[in-house]
C-alpha cells in the first residue's frame, strides 16, 4: 500500500504518481441520477459501518472523490449522506486504533514538553510498542489506519470549505435578491443540510477531539505528526471560526477553541497560529472579542491540565513552560510591526483585540507593558485608544489587590518588595494615563477620560493620585471637543461618588476641624523647640564651666604660639558643634510633634467626630494617638484640598450651563445634582443659575431640569424622611430657600418651575398646607423671610391652581396687609390676583369680579394712602418699597374690583390731600407718590378700558348666534357675505376705544388735569421744580415715568411730548431716568411706531451712553424692538455690533445674542453687513464717548460677525464688494482691514477668480506686511479644503494667486530700496504708512469714469437738497422750556432717497463712490440731528420766561453758519474728487 499524500488542492489527487497514493478513475456525475448516487453513497456507508479501513480502498475512495468534486451539484440528500459518513468513519476509525494499541493519551496529564519518560509504565509500553515495531504487520496497520484517518479529514476539510464558500455567497446574493427569488429557492431546497445544525458540528468537533487525544506519535512513527495533516486540521476549525453562526452557540464555540488548543500545545501548531489569528482579524470586524476568549481558554486549559499533572505528580512537581504567555507574546510583537497601517478596517479590529485581550488576561500582559506603550507613538487614535484602555485593565486588574492577595501578603513578608514594585509601577501606568489627556486628537482624550472613569468606579485609583486627577477633569472640563467636556463632566460626577473621604462633604466641618488640629501641632512645635532651646542653654551653661575650670587650672607657658593655634582650633571645633545643634534643631520631625500632642479622650472623639475612616474607633488608647493623629493630618488636608477644587468647578458648570451643546448642559446638570447630594457649599449658587434652564427650547434640556429639582428638592427629602407630615415641612423649606437672595430673574424661572411642578402633580396638598402654616406662622423654627417665601410659592402655584388662594382671602389680608415687613405686602398683592386666573383643570371658570365695598380694597386704599410722616432718605423708585407696593395694589384693585375708576380717583384724592402738609410747605415724597400712582392708574384705566371692549365683543357675537337662529337665514347670509356687520362693529369698537383713551387725559378727566402738571415738572418751568427746592431726583424720576405711561395711553399727547422725552433722554444727568426713558420709547415704539419711527437714530445714540445700565437697558430695547420686526434694521446697526467689544460683559453677551439671533432670521445680518464694515473698518479706532476701541477689538467684532457667513453665494457677493473697497480705502489701516475681512471668508472656485480678476485692485498694497500675510492665510486656508482642492482648475487658480502676490510682493519692496537708493540726498520720499498710490488708469477704463461722472453729480444734487432741509431744520431750536411739536419728517425722505440708491446699486464702481458720499452724508445727518430742534406748532397756555427768547436766537445763528461752513466744505471735497 502506497502512502497517502495531502495535496496542494483537492483536485492534484487525481494526477497518477507510482510513489503516492493516487485516483484510479473519476466518475462522470451527471451521467448518474439522484437515486443512483444515494445508493453508492448507502452502500459505500454499509461498507464502513463494518470496516472504518474500508475508505482506502479504490471503489470507497474514488466515488466520495467524484462526489466531492462536484459537490455544488449534489442535492442536499447526498450531501448529507456524505457527511454522515464522514463523521461515522472519524468516530469509528478513532476507537479501533485506541483499541488496537491499548495507547490512548490522556493530554490533561501531559504537558507541552514530553518529560514523563522516567515513569515506569511509560518505559514497560514504549518497550512493547518498539518490539511490535519490527513486525511488517504493525507497519502495515500503521500505514493503513495513517492513511484512512488522512482520507477523512481530508474529504471533511473540503466539505466544510464549501459549506462555508456557499454560506458567504448566500448571504451576498440574499441582500439583493427580491423576495420572489427567496420563495423560489426556499421551494428547491426543501431539505436542509444537516452540517447547519449544532449537534452535527458538535459531535464531528467531539470526534476530532477524540482522534487528536490519540498517540498518533507511534502511527506516524515521528514525535509530531506531519505539518500537512496539522494544516488541514487547522483549516477546518479557522473555516468554522469566520462563520459568525458557530461562535454563537456555546457548545460549538468551546468545541473549536478545544481543537485548537491540542493543536497549539501537543502539535507544534503555535508557530502558525499568531499569523493566522492576524490574518482572520483583519478580514472579521466580529471575531476581536471571540480571539481573545480563545487566548483565554488556552490559558485555562493549559493551567487545568498544570493541576491535574501536579496532583499525579505531587512528589515531584512539574515545570512547564507557559504557552499562552509566548502565544501573548508573539502576538503583540506582530501587532506592532503594523504600524504603518493607518485606521483602516482591519487595524481597527486589531487595536479592539488588544483591550480586549488585556481585559481578559491581564497579569500575562502585564510583562510586556513596554510593547504596548510603543503603539502610543502610532498614528492611528485607535490603537492609542485601545493601548490606554489596556493600561486601564492592568491597573485596575493586574496591578490592584484583591481582598484575598492583601491577606496572603500580609502574611507572608517576602510579598513586600512585589507589593513596592506594584505600587509603583500602578503610579508609572497612572502617570502616562494623565499625560494621554493632552493628546492631540479629541477623541482619544475622551477614550483616556473614560478609563479613568472606569478606574475611580471600580477604586482601583489610589487615595494619593485623587487630587491630581482631580485637577486633570477640571482641566479637560474647558476643552474645545465636546466629547471631551462630556466625559470630563462624567468623570467629575464619578469622583464625587466614589470619593474616599466622607458622603458629606460641607467646607465648614472639614476646616473647622482642620482648624483645630492646626492649632494643636503649632503648639506642639512650640513646646518642641522651647524644651530644645532650654536644652541648648544648659548645655552652654556647662561648657562654660568646664571652660572657666581649665583656664584657672592653666600655668602660663613660653610656647605661646602653640596655644594660640590650639585654641583656634577648639574654637573652629566649637562652631561646628553649634551649626550640627542648629540644623538639629530646625529639623523637628512631624513624628516628633505628633508624640508631643496630648489629648484626652474628649478632645480626640471632638476631632474625629463625623468622619468615615474614623468611625471605627471606639475606645481611646494614648499609645496609638500619635499614628492616629498622623493620619488624620493627612486625611484633613488632602479633603480639604478636595472640596476646594470641587467648589472651584461650579463657575466652569455654570458658563456650561449657557452652551449650544445639549451634552454640555445635561451632564452639567447631573455634575450640580450630585454636588448638592454631597453638601458641596456653592452648589446653591449653581441650583440658582439653573433655574434659567427652564426656558430651553431642546425638550430633552427642559424634561432633564424639571427631573432634576424635583430630585433635589422633593424626591430626596422623602427618601430621608420617612414621615410625611415631616417631608412636607422639609420640602417647603426647600422651596422656601430658593427665594431667599434670588434676583428678578430666578423667581421668573421659579415661577415657570412651579407652574410645571403642578402640572406634573409633584406638589401634593399637605406641602400646601405646610407653605400656608408657614406663612400664617404657626411654625416655630420660620422668620418673617421664610413667611415672605412661603407666600410668594404659593402665588407662583396659584397660576395653575387658583382654587388654593379662594379659601384663604381673609388670612392674607389680616397676615399679609397688617404686618410690618416691607415685602410681605407687595407678594400678598400678587397672590390675590391670582385668583382671577385661569386654572388649568377648570379653564372656562374665572372668578367674577368682587363689590368696591369689601374690606380687601379698604386696606389696600389705607395702606395706599398711609402718611409717612418721615421723608424718604433715598430718592430712587427702585430702593423705595412703597413704590414697588403701591403698584401692585393698583393692579390688584383693577383685577379684582368691579368699579376700580371709582377707588382709583378715591385713591388720587386722598394723595392730592398730602401734598401740603400744616406750614403750607409742598411735601415732596406725597408729591412723588401723587405723580407715580397718576402714570399708573392711566395706564390700568387703558387695559380695563380693553378688557370691556373685548367683553362687549363676546357678549355682541353671543348674541348674534342666537339672532341667527331666529332671524331670517337669507338676511343674515348676505350680510355674511358683504361683511357689513363685521366692519360696522370693528370701526365702532375702535371708535369707542380711541375715544375712551382720548378721555383719560382729556382736561375733563381727573387723571387729565394733572397732565399739564407732569409736564411742567418734566419741563421744570419757572424754575419752580429746581435742585435747589426739590434736591431730591425722586420727583423729577416719578415725573418723567408718568409722562412716558401718559404718552403710552394718547397719541396726540405722544405727539406733543415725544420731543421733550427726547430732549431729556439727552440732556438728564441721572442714569434712572435715562434708562426709564429707553424702556418707554420701547412701549412707544410697539404702539405708536410711525411717530417714533423718525427718532429711531436717538435711541441707538444711547449705546455710547457713560452709563454701563443706561447702555444695557438700550441694546435690551433695540434688540426686542429689531427682533420682533418693530424698528427695521438699518445703518446705525453699527453702534450695536461695538457693543460686542464693551468693557461691561453684559452689554458684550446681549450684544452677542442679539446678532446670533438675527443670523437664524433669514438673511437680515447678511445684508445689513456692508454697513457695519464702512463703519468700522476706515480708521484704526473707532471713537466712541465711553471708550476708543482699538483695532484688535474691531477684529474681533468683524470675526465674530463674519463667523455667521456660511452660503457660498454670500461670501461671493462680499468678497467682490470688499475687493472693491481697495480702490476707494484712504489709509493703511483701512486697508488691513479690507484684507482680514477677506482672510475671514471661505473662498470657492467664483470667488478665487474674482480675487485674480481683481488682482489690480490690491497690486499696490502688498508692500504691507499685515495685508499681505492676511491674503496668504487666506490661500493657505483654501488649499486646506480638501473637497475644493480635488479639481485641477481650483489647484491652478490657487497656485497662480499666490504666484502673483508673491511676485507683486517682491517687486514692489525691490522698488521701495531702489527708490531709496536714488532719492538717498532728497527729501523727495513719500511715506506709505500715510497713504496708499493707487495703480495708474488705463485707457481701456475711461467708459466707467463718465459712469462715475454721473453718479456723483447725481449725489451732489441731492447732497444740495439735503443742505436746503437741514437749514430749515436748523431754524428750530430745542428747549425744554418750550411746549413742543411733531419733528418735521422732510429730511428724512431725503435720507430715504438717498440710502435706498446706495442699497440697490449692486456694481461695485458705482457703490463704492456712492458708500463714501452716502457715510458723509450719514455723519452729517447724525450731527444736524444733534444740532436740531424742533419748536411746538401750537404753543401751551403755561407763560415762558423771558429770557429763553433771547437764548434761541444766538443759537440759530451758531448753527447756521456752522452748517454752511459745512456745506461749503462738503461741496468742495466733492469737486476736488
Amino acid at each position: 500500500m502506497l502512502e497517502f499524500q495531502i495535496p496542494i488542492h483537492f483536485e492534484d489527487v487525481s494526477l497518477s504518481s507510482n510513489d503516492k497514493y493516487s485516483i484510479r478513475k473519476i466518475i462522470d456525475v451527471n451521467s448518474q441520477n439522484e437515486n443512483t448516487i444515494l445508493s453508492n453513497l448507502d452502500l459505500i456507508y454499509e461498507r464502513i459501518k463494518k470496516n472504518s479501513s474500508y475508505i482506502v480502498d479504490h471503489q470507497c475512495f474514488d466515488l466520495l472523490f467524484s462526489y466531492l468534486l462536484n459537490i455544488s451539484k449534489l442535492t442536499a440528500d447526498q450531501r448529507n449522506q456524505i457527511i454522515k459518513i464522514l463523521k461515522f468513519g472519524i468516530t469509528n476509525i478513532t476507537l479501533k486504533i485506541s483499541k488496537e494499541f491499548n495507547k490512548t493519551k490522556n493530554h490533561k496529564n501531559r504537558g507541552q514538553n514530553d518529560d514523563d519518560d522516567d515513569d515506569d509504565d511509560d518505559d514497560e509500553s514504549d518497550e512493547e510498542i518498539n518490539s511490535s515495531e519490527n513486525n511488517e504487520s504493525f507497519k502495515l496497520k500503521c500505514l493503513l489506519y495513517r492513511n484512512s484517518i488522512k482520507m477523512y479529514i481530508f474529504f471533511l476539510e473540503h466539505y466544510i470549505s464549501y459549506q462555508h464558500s456557499s454560506n458567504t455567497k448566500e448571504s451576498n446574493t440574499t441582500e439583493n435578491n427580491e423576495t420572489s427569488k427567496k420563495k423560489s429557492t426556499k421551494k428547491k431546497n426543501s431539505t436542509l443540510d444537516s452540517w447547519e445544525q449544532e449537534e452535527q458540528k458538535e459531535a464531528i468537533l467531539t470526534s476530532i477531539i477524540n482522534l487528536l487525544e490519540l498517540n498518533l506519535s507511534t502511527l506516524w512513527r515521528l514525535d509530531y505528526p506531519e505539518e500537512e495533516f496539522i494544516n488541514l486540521l487547522s483549516k477546518i476549525i479557522y473555516a468554522m471560526i469566520e462563520q459568525p453562526m458557530n461562535l454563537r452557540s456555546k457548545g460549538v464555540k468551546k468545541s473549536i477553541f478545544e481543537v485548537l488548543t491540542i493543536l497549539i500545545l501537543h502539535y507544534n501548531h503555535s508557530f502558525n497560529f499568531t499569523s493566522k489569528i492576524i490574518h482572520l482579524l483583519h478580514s472579521h470586524e466580529s471575531l476581536p472579542s471571540h480571539c481573545a476568549d480563545l487566548y483565554e481558554f488556552i490559558y485555562a486549559y493549559q493551567q487545568q491540565q498544570r493541576k491535574q499533572q501536579n496532583q499525579k505528580n505531587y512528589s515531584q512537581p512539574t515545570n512547564q513552560k507557559n504557552q499562552t504567555t509566548f502565544l501573548i507574546s508573539d502576538i503583540i510583537r506582530e501587532i506592532g510591526k503594523q504600524k504603518e497601517q493607518r485606521d483602516t478596517s482591519g487595524f481597527k479590529n486589531l487595536a479592539k483585540f488588544l483591550s480586549e485581550l488585556t481585559d481578559r488576561l491581564p497579569k500575562i500582559v502585564l510583562p510586556f507593558v513596554s510593547l504596548l506603550l510603543a503603539h502610543l507613538d502610532s498614528d492611528s487614535y485607535l490603537m492609542r485608544n485601545a493601548v490606554t484602555e489596556s493600561i486601564g485593565f492592568l491597573i485596575g486588574k493586574a496591578l490592584n489587590k484583591d481582598d484575598k492577595e492583601q491577606k496572603k501578603q500580609e502574611e507572608e513578608e517576602e510579598e513586600e518588595e512585589n507589593q513596592k514594585k506594584n505600587e509603583s509601577d500602578q503610579l508609572d501606568l497612572l502617570n502616562i494615563l494623565f499625560e494621554r489627556c493632552r493628546d492631540v486628537i479629541g477623541y482619544c482624550r475622551s477614550s483616556v477620560l473614560k478609563t479613568l472613569s472606569l478606574l475611580v468606579n471600580n477604586n482601583w485609583v489610589p487615595k494619593e493620585s485623587y487630587i491630581q486627577l482631580t485637577k486633570i477633569a477640571i482641566q479637560r472640563v474647558s476643552d474645545k471637543n465636546s466629547q471631551v467636556r462630556k466625559r470630563a463632566i462624567i468623570l467629575l460626577s464619578d469622583l464625587l461618588e466614589s470619593n474616599p473621604y466622607s458622603p458629606h462633604l460641607p467646607t465648614l466641618l472639614f476646616k473647622d476641624k482642620k482648624d483645630k488640629l492646626d492649632s494643636f501641632i503649632k503648639l506642639s512645635f512650640y513646646n518642641l523647640k522651647k524644651k530644645r532651646e532650654l536644652l541648648k542653654k544648659s548645655k552652654k551653661n556647662c561648657k562654660n564651666k568646664k571652660d572657666n575650670i581649665l583656664n584657672s587650672q592653666q600655668v602660663p607657658d613660653d610656647n605661646m604660639e602653640f596655644d594660640q593655634e590650639e585654641f583656634k582650633v577648639e574654637k573652629e571645633e566649637e562652631k561646628e558643634e553649634q551649626e550640627e545643634e542648629e540644623e538639629e534643631e530646625q529639623e523637628i520631625t512631624e513624628k516628633e510633634i505628633f508624640e508631643e500632642i496630648k489629648l484626652n479622650k474628649e478632645q480626640f472623639f471632638d476631632l474625629t467626630s463625623m468622619l468615615v475612616p474614623f468611625s471605627g474607633i471606639k475606645e481611646f488608647s494614648p499609645h496609638r494617638l500619635p499614628l492616629y493623629l498622623e493620619h488624620l493630618n493627612k486625611y484633613l488636608d488632602s479633603s480639604c484640598k478636595f472640596i476646594d477644587i470641587i467648589n472651584g468647578t461650579i463657575d466652569s458648570m455654570c458658563q456650561l450651563m449657557g452652551s449650544v451643546n445639549p451634552s454640555d448642559i445635561l451632564e452639567s446638570i447631573h455634575f450640580i445634582e450630585v454636588a448638592h447630594k454631597y453638601q458641596i457649599d456653592r452648589s446653591k449658587e449653581a441650583i440658582n443659575k439653573m433655574l434659567a434652564l427652564i426656558w430651553n427650547k431642546e425638550q430633552s434640556i427642559k424634561e432633564s431640569t424639571i427631573r432634576a429639582f424635583y430630585e433635589l428638592l422633593v424626591n430626596n427629602t422623602r427618601e430621608k424622611v420617612k414621615s410625611t407630615l415631616k417631608s412636607s415641612y422639609y420640602i417647603a423649606k426647600n422651596l422656601i430657600d430658593l427665594t431667599t437672595a434670588a434676583t428678578l430673574g430666578e423667581i421668573t424661572s421659579l415661577e415657570e418651575l412651579m407652574i410645571e411642578f403642578t402640572k406634573k402633580d409633584y406638589i401634593d396638598q399637605d406641602v400646601i398646607n405646610a407653605l400656608w402654616d408657614v406663612f400664617s406662622g404657626k411654625v416655630v423654627n420660620f422668620n418673617k423671610q421664610d413667611s415672605r417665601g412661603a407666600l410668594i410659592i404659593l402665588s407662583m402655584i396659584a397660576n395653575n391652581n387658583s382654587s388654593i388662594v379662594k379659601d384663604k382671602i381673609n388670612l392674607l389680608v389680616s397676615v399679609g396687609l397688617e404686618q410690618d415687613d416691607e415685602f410681605l405686602p407687595r407678594y400678598t398683592c400678587i397672590t390675590l390676583q391670582k385668583l382671577r386666573s385661569k386654572d388649568s383643570k377648570e379653564t372656562d371658570k374665572i372668578l367674577p369680579r368682587f363689590k368696591n365695598n369689601q374690606s380687601l380694597f379698604e386696606r389696600l386704599i389705607y395702606h395706599i394712602c398711609l402718611n409717612s410722616s418721615s421723608k424718604c432718605t433715598d430718592g430712587s423708585v427702585k430702593n423705595s418699597k412703597w413704590f414697588m407696593f403701591a403698584e401692585q395694589a393698583i393692579n390688584t384693585i383693577y383685577i379684582l374690583a368691579e368699579q376700580p375708576d371709582l377707588i382709583s380717583s378715591e385713591i388720587i384724592k386722598k394723595l392730592s390731600d398730602q401734598i401740603l402738609d400744616k406750614n403750607g410747605e409742598t411735601n415732596q415724597f406725597a408729591l412723588s407718590k401723587l405723580i407715580f400712582i397718576l402714570g399708573h392708574i392711566a395706564i390700568k384705566q387703558l387695559v380695563y378700558v380693553e378688557e370691556i371692549q373685548s367683553e362687549i365683543k363676546r357678549i355682541r357675537y353671543e348674541q348674534s348666534k342666537e339672532l341667527k337662529n331666529n332671524n331670517n337665514k337669507k338676511k343674515t347670509d348676505i350680510e355674511k357675505e358683504l361683511g357689513t356687520d363685521q366692519a360696522e362693529e370693528e370701526a365702532e369698537s375702535e371708535a369707542i376705544q380711541s375715544q375712551a383713551e382720548a378721555d383719560i387725559l382729556s382736561e375733563n378727566n381727573l387723571i387729565g388735569k394733572y397732565s399739564q402738571l407732569v409736564v411742567s415738572i418734566c419741563y421744570n418751568s419757572n424754575q419752580l421744580f429746581s435742585s435747589e427746592l426739590f434736591p431730591n431726583e425722586l420727583l423729577q424720576t416719578c415725573a418723567v415715568l408718568t409722562l412716558s405711561k401718559f404718552m403710552c395711553v394718547d397719541s396726540t399727547f405722544c405727539e406733543e411730548n415725544l420731543q421733550l422725552l427726547f430732549t431729556l433722554l439727552e440732556k438728564s444727568s441721572v442714569e434712572v431716568i435715562r434708562s426709564n426713558i429707553i424702556i418707554g420709547l420701547g412701549d412707544l415704539a410697539f404702539r405708536f411706531p410711525n411717530l417714533v419711527e423718525p427718532w429711531t437714530s436717538k435711541i441707538y445714540s444711547r449705546l455710547r451712553d457713560s452709563n454701563a445700565n443706561a447702555r444695557k437697558n438700550s441694546l435690551m430695547v433695540l434688540t426686542h424692538l429689531i427682533l420682533n420686526d418693530m424698528i427695521k434694521v438699518k445703518g446705525q446697526i453699527s453702534e450695536m455690533a461695538i457693543c460686542l467689544e464693551d468693557s461691561d460683559i453684559r452689554i458684550s453677551n446681549i450684544a452677542k445674542l442679539f446678532f446670533s439671533t438675527l443670523a437664524s432670521k433669514g438673511s437680515n445680518l447678511y445684508n445689513s453687513l456692508p454697513d457695519i464694515i464702512s463703519k468700522l473698518t476706515p480708521a484704526s479706532t473707532v471713537t466712541s464717548n465711553f471708550n476708543n476701541i482699538s483695532k484688535d477689538s474691531i477684529k474681533n467684532i468683524l470675526k465674530y460677525l463674519f463667523s455667521f457667513i456660511e452660503k457660498d453665494k454670500q461670501s461671493e457677493t462680499l468678497i467682490d464688494k470688499l475687493l472693491q473697497r481697495f480702490k476707494f480705502s484712504k489709509s493703511i489701516s483701512e486697508s488691513q482691514n479690507i484684507s482680514y475681512c477677506l482672510q475671514l471668508l471661505n473662498y470657492n472656485d467664483k470667488s478665487l477668480k474674482k480675487l485674480l480678476e481683481h488682482f489690480k485692485l490690491y497690486q499696490d498694497k502688498l508692500n504691507d506686511n499685515e495685508i499681505y500675510n492676511n491674503l496668504i492665510l487666506a490661500i493657505s486656508k483654501t488649499k486646506k479644503q480638501t473637497n475644493l482642492i480635488k479639481t485641477s482648475e481650483i489647484k491652478q487658480l490657487v497656485d497662480e494667486i499666490e504666484k502673483k502676490i508673491n511676485h507683486a510682493r517682491e517687486q514692489l519692496t525691490l522698488g521701495d530700496t531702489i527708490q531709496l537708493v536714488q532719492d538717498d540726498g532728497s527729501s523727495a520720499t513719500t511715506n506709505t504708512s500715510q497713504s496708499i498710490q493707487k495703480p495708474p488708469a488705463k485707457p481701456s477704463k475711461k467708459a466707467p469714469a463718465k459712469k462715475r461722472a454721473a453718479s456723483r453729480k447725481k449725489f451732489q444734487s441731492s447732497s444740495e437738497e439735503e443742505d436746503e432741509a437741514s437749514d430749515e431744520e436748523d431754524r428750530m431750536v430745542i428747549t425744554p422750556k418750550k411746549p413742543i411739536s411733531k419733528p418735521m419728517i422732510q429730511s428724512r425722505r431725503h435720507q430715504k432717497k438717498q440710502s435706498s440708491e446706495s442699497d440697490q446699486s449692486s456694481e461695485i464702481d458705482q457703490s463704492s463712490k456712492s458708500d463714501q458720499s452716502s457715510e458723509s452724508d450719514q455723519s452729517s445727518e447724525i450731527s444736524d440731528i444733534d444740532k436740531m430742534d424742533i419748536t411746538p406748532k401750537k404753543p401751551l397756555k403755561k407763560p415762558q420766561p423771558k429770557q429763553s427768547k433771547k437764548k434761541p436766537a444766538s443759537r440759530l445763528k451758531k448753527v447756521i453758519s456752522d452748517s454752511e461752513s459745512e456745506s461749503s466744505n462738503s461741496s468742495f471735497d466733492d469737486t476736488s474728487e
